[in-house]
């Protein structure tokens, strides 16, 4: 009998410690659960009504953010440092609301900039890819230039291999996913039957290596071969959606220069389009900006979570302003894809604007 009161004493124990040194760990695995904000309580419920109004016909829904740039070290003019624990509260509490069927982080969930040393990269990513998946709904991610620790470890070897990126990102995303078998999973796609649309991730942050490393963006060519082949085998009356870090049409960015393989990504869309197929959009993040372009063919950017202001306007790109303790501490979208009325649709949580586009 003592013994099982010792033992009752040290599970106590164990678990007042858990809630008070470690309340983070318990909020990922759901154990503790969280409440939003109270000043995001009318941005909850704003942006389930106007999402409900959207899907009475027949709709993909995704929470969609790109470019959390997660950091534990104040390196530049960011408001706060972690706007990842409110995003993920926030969308859990929206989930209660709306119907969901994944969620798209396009990549650079990290900083990964000295004085960051890799094992606090690889902590950091474990803590957002779990904030993620925490969520409670299928995760897609496509990698950011940021996520493989070039920024630090250019010169010193320790850019993190595909190998330890398929572990450390791919493991949390969805499980039903058909991959890129050259590229350790950074490609894949996945079908929604129901509405018959298939959803493909698309690595871009691929260059021939000049020193040894991957520094560069752009799509290898085995890249290219895989989304070409995929893209002559999707089913008729299918559409495609792409996601991917960093977009196809570069020069739509004006000073930007063509990246790697990107005129034949941009040959390869052309071509599904012009043998009757139906492209729905590019999606992309990585300029911490919205912005969108209609020609050849419809590609849109999602601004940065990131808590940080930065110039409003560049070229046709536009930064919403952020101010602490309101809802435009938060940004990220609800993307809602509605084939009945070829219609895609982005409801704005938090700073910035609603936005809407045929396909």
């Amino acid at each position: 009998m003592q013994k099982i009161t010792k033992l009752m004493i040290a599970v106590i124990a164990l678990v007042v410690l858990s809630i008070t040194v470690f309340p983070q760990t318990l909020n990922v695995l759901g154990k503790s659960p969280e409440k939003p904000k109270s000043y995001y309580l009318d941005e909850i419920k704003d942006t389930a009504q106007k999402v409900k109004a959207l899907t009475k016909e027949p709709a993909l829904v995704f929470f969609l953010c790109s470019d959390v740039h997660y950091n534990t070290v104040k390196t530049d003019n960011r408001l706060k440092l972690d706007s990842v624990t409110d995003m993920t509260t926030n969308m859990a509490a929206l989930k209660k609301q709306i119907q969901v069927d994944g969620l798209i982080c396009l990549g650079d969930i990290v900083d990964a900039k000295p004085p960051t040393k890799m094992d606090e990269t690889k902590q950091q990513i474990d803590y957002v890819m779990k904030r993620l998946q925490g969520v409670g709904v299928p995760l897609i991610y496509s990698m950011g230039n940021h996520d493989d620790n070039r920024y630090i470890s250019r010169k010193d070897g320790t850019v993190l291999t595909p190998q330890q990126i398929e572990s450390m990102f791919m493991r949390y995303t969805l499980p039903n996913k058909v991959i890129d078998p050259s590229m350790n999973g950074l490609n894949y796609y996945v079908d929604y039957d129901r509405l018959k649309i298939r959803v493909f991730v698309v690595d871009s942050n691929y260059q021939k290596p000049e020193d040894g490393f991957h520094w560069s963006h752009g799509f290898s060519d085995s890249t290219v071969a895989w989304f070409s082949n995929c893209l002559n085998e999707v089913p008729k009356g299918w559409s495609v959606l792409v996601l991917t870090h960093r977009r196809l049409v570069q020069n739509k960015n004006p000073g930007k220069k063509w990246i790697y393989n990107q005129m034949k990504m941009v040959e390869t869309v052309n071509n599904l389009i012009a043998n009757g197929g139906t492209y729905i959009a590019t999606i992309s993040g990585h300029i911490h900006r919205d912005y969108s372009h209609s020609k050849p063919f419809l590609e849109f950017s999602v601004a940065a979570q990131k808590c940080q202001n930065i110039e409003a306007k560049k070229g046709k790109a536009f930064a919403p302003e952020r101010k602490l303790n309101t809802a435009s501490e938060d940004l990220w979208d609800v993307l809602v894809i509605r084939p009945q009325s070829r219609k895609i649709n982005t409801v704005r949580f938090g700073a910035g604007d609603d936005r809407e586009w045929s396909y």
